[in-house]
């Protein structure tokens, strides 16, 4: 059923929503006792195999989150103590957050451009002898300029690492996310427009990241079945103690919305864009800009940009919609530098996240801006809740801040 704000718009239910042969296959597996599986049946094949086949790439290991898939891919490139990896000041803490874990370092890299993408020439100038990985964020769904970050990641020797949680059948230059660097990872958890309640993927081209990777994840008999190298024959039985496998229902419920997905990016896109092109209509409210060699997927936490022409700052005007019954809000994606863990909070039961710790708050003792700023600025679209095809709401929202502009003008 339809929820109704106490003086809102009627909204469709919160995504994820899963159609009746998904919801029964599920109902299948929790009969017969299949809700784990130790080696690799049907559901966790059928699933990577379909992310590797959509994304070009030769593997592709399926486990319990995006952040799971985030450390399985920093631990299977290498990243250890001492270790720099670049990452962007705005992104979702688990983008960065794996790399304490390691004992390595996120060097935060400010926003390069209104999307809140990095910029390659930002990167570049971060790069220090210490530096062994890229890590950049596909944010809010728009693709950043990978040739350009390619090239940076080539000229000093490091890997490149895609995090594309955001951005489910997005591409640049007519590539799909996912296909682009030596890594690349999807949360399939949450709210994401492939979701399997929790989940992630790993994809990578390259066979040791892979067994690796897999290695951290899983012990037999996932590992007999999947890694061919004599080299990890020793560690197929134990794997190497992370054990983060994806669950069988989780499987089939992302497999459901990814065999889905060109479907769910055309509604979702078609929606925010609309919303976001009508708000644009509205004095100093900004579309988040796509850039012409980009596609748009996911529209993850679609924002625009409340600008100072705005008679509304972001916070009074995110006010004005929920006072109207809308699911606006700021981003709950804040830029990493304000974070206690990336200040120097650093916990004093692991020597070696401390060090860590507080090697990259000395590293990111600096000004960020952009990212700052953008932050600042940005209002949440209901993207949630747009999934549907022509959703009604899109108008009843556009309507809403036509009369919250009118009243604060005063007409």
């Amino acid at each position: 059923m339809p929820e109704r704000g106490l003086t809102g718009p009627a909204h469709p239910p919160e995504w994820p929503v899963y159609d009746g042969d998904a919801a029964a296959r599920v109902a299948e597996l929790v009969t017969r006792g299949r809700t784990f599986d130790y080696d690799y049946g049907p559901e966790l094949a059928g699933l990577e195999r379909a992310f590797a086949e959509r994304h070009g790439r030769a593997h592709a290991l399926a486990l319990t989150s995006g952040t799971a898939a985030l450390l399985a891919a920093y631990f299977a490139l290498g990243v250890g103590p001492g270790d720099e990896v670049i990452v962007p000041d705005l992104t979702f803490f688990s983008s960065a957050s794996p790399l304490f874990l390691l004992g390595a370092v996120p060097v935060l890299c400010d926003a390069g451009d209104a999307t809140g993408n990095v910029a390659a020439a930002d990167v570049a100038s971060l790069v220090t002898p210490r530096t062994v990985a890229i890590a950049v964020t596909h944010l809010w769904g728009h693709a950043c300029d990978m040739d350009a970050l390619r090239a940076v990641a080539a000229r000093y020797g490091l890997a490149l690492v895609e995090d594309c949680s955001h951005a489910h059948g997005a591409t640049f230059r007519s590539r799909p996310v996912g296909s682009l660097g030596d890594v690349a990872v999807f949360s399939v958890g949450g709210r994401k427009l492939v979701s399997g309640g929790m989940g992630g993927v790993l994809l990578t081209d390259s066979e040791d990241v892979y067994a690796r990777a897999c290695l951290l994840a899983n012990f037999r008999h996932r590992t007999d079945l999947t890694i061919d190298a004599a080299r990890y024959e020793p560690f197929l039985l134990t794997g190497l103690g992370g054990n983060f496998r994806i669950s069988t229902p989780a499987a089939v419920l992302a497999r459901s919305h990814l065999d889905r997905l060109d479907e769910l990016v055309e509604h979702r896109v078609a929606n925010v864009s609309a919303l976001a092109t009508g708000l644009g209509g509205l004095p100093g409210v900004r579309p988040s800009p796509v850039a012409g060699d980009v596609t748009m997927g996911a529209w993850y936490d679609g924002v625009v940009e409340v600008t100072p022409e705005c008679p509304f700052t972001r916070d009074e005007l995110v006010a004005a919609g929920q006072a109207r019954g809308l699911r606006v809000r700021a981003p709950a994606t804040r830029p990493l530098h304000v974070l206690p863990l990336f200040r120097g909070a650093a916990p004093d039961w692991s020597p070696q996240v401390a060090a860590a710790v507080r090697a990259a708050a000395a590293a990111n003792d600096r000004p960020f801006p952009r990212s700052a700023d953008l932050f600042a600025r940005w209002m949440k679209m209901p993207v949630n809740f747009l999934w549907e095809r022509d959703s009604a709401l899109v108008g009843a929202y556009l309507e809403a801040f036509a009369d919250a502009f009118s009243l604060a003008r005063g007409t």
